[in-house]
């Protein structure tokens, strides 16, 4: 627990994965809701994403069952397709190819477009309203709040679809649970945006990371991670998990913020209600009581209980598809290219979101040299 602040409050930094448990699974302690929209994170209200309570497990409710990993497998047919239509398009190309552009965004668009049921005609949008709602400045209030009108709107107009031709996708068990449950339709529909919000850029971005660093990271013999994974693919799936362990999905180096409802002893220390308490999991996620060698990558890790979806109420609803997405990038990339390398010698990263992920990955395939 490390302190910082002045006065009468007090932001305390928790960095050891059991204080981060306690404090991600006491959501009566722990409120994010009335830490919302502290600098320099994002104001996210009234998104699910800072609800606390009983009606945020009411509103969870209304899609939970479709975000299960049995449901979220059914999908994978659709998401191995969909891979193998952008790495062709990725070779068609030609090298050098961004796999930012070809591969990870329209993937991790497409994947949870399909999950909601939403039209191919008009995806793209999703793109544009996420730069528009995640853009952090001092001037960009208006923009955020204009992309959270219009995507509450979007998704109030499937719902509308949904009702009358009701299907097998998320948008369609949103609309039946919230008439049982008596949950008004403009929150109903803030919770679909909310899960394109929280769905789609992160897991981009993971995907570009995650190529980014098996291709520059290398193993003991010299040969880099990415080759070790291509010898040997039953790796992938604890590969996945390492990765999500490793590498850090955003700048802040915390999730959003947490503010204490009372005074509570935590790590031996005193935090008094009102304190803001932020849960650094990317230094949780390394904490060597947990993880042996922590610092160091392990491809074949078993267990790792790490911390990249959070925990307790708000573990993350689209765990199970972020985890589908990027194994089955990776099971394509290391079955097609296995000669796959990066073709600059440095790449950018975005600093207009708190996303942490490449702006483009330039990368070539060929087995020549």
């Amino acid at each position: 627990m490390l302190p910082a602040g002045q006065e009468d409050t007090w932001a305390w930094w928790v960095r050891d994965h059991e204080t981060a448990q306690r404090v991600y699974r006491d959501d009566s302690t722990f409120l994010r809701g009335t830490a919302d929209g502290v600098l320099p994170f994002l104001r996210l209200a009234p998104l699910i994403l800072v609800q606390d309570g009983p009606h945020h497990k009411k509103l969870r409710s209304l899609v939970n069952r479709e975000f299960t990993r049995p449901r979220i497998d059914r999908f994978r047919p659709a998401i191995e397709a969909l891979a193998d239509r952008r790495l062709q398009a990725l070779i068609a190309a030609g090298e050098p190819g961004d796999l930012v552009d070809l591969l990870a965004w329209p993937l991790s668009l497409h994947a949870i477009a399909e999950l909601l049921g939403a039209p191919e005609e008009g995806r793209e949008q999703f793109g544009a309203w996420g730069d528009m709602l995640l853009s952090t400045g001092p001037d960009r209030a208006a923009q955020n709040a204009t992309a959270m009108a219009e995507m509450a709107g979007y998704a109030a107009r499937l719902m509308d679809e949904r009702s009358g031709d009701p299907g097998q996708d998320v948008v369609s068990a949103a609309v039946a649970n919230a008439e049982h449950h008596g949950i008004d339709k403009q929150e109903a529909a803030l919770l679909i945006a909310s899960l394109v919000i929280a769905g789609w850029e992160t897991t981009a971005a993971a995907i570009g990371a995650s190529v980014y660093k098996l291709l520059t990271t290398h193993d003991t013999d010299g040969s880099t991670l990415y080759q070790r994974l291509c010898a040997s693919p039953g790796l992938i799936p604890t590969a996945v998990e390492e990765l999500l362990r490793v590498i850090p999905n955003s700048w802040m180096e915390t999730g959003q913020p947490r503010r204490a409802a009372r005074d509570v002893e935590l790590a031996g220390v005193l935090v008094k209600a009102q304190d803001l308490v932020l849960v650094a999991h990317d230094a949780a996620n390394r904490d060597a009581a947990v993880f042996d060698d922590p610092h160091s990558i392990d491809l074949a890790r078993t267990p790792n209980p790490h911390l990249a979806f959070g925990s307790g109420v708000h573990f993350c609803l689209g765990a199970h598809l972020a985890r589908l997405e990027l194994n089955v990038a990776l099971e394509k990339l290391t079955q097609e290219m296995p000669g796959l390398r990066l073709a600059a010698d440095e790449i950018s990263w975005n600093r207009d979101t708190p996303i942490r992920r490449p702006e483009a990955l330039p990368v070539a395939w060929s087995l020549s040299i």
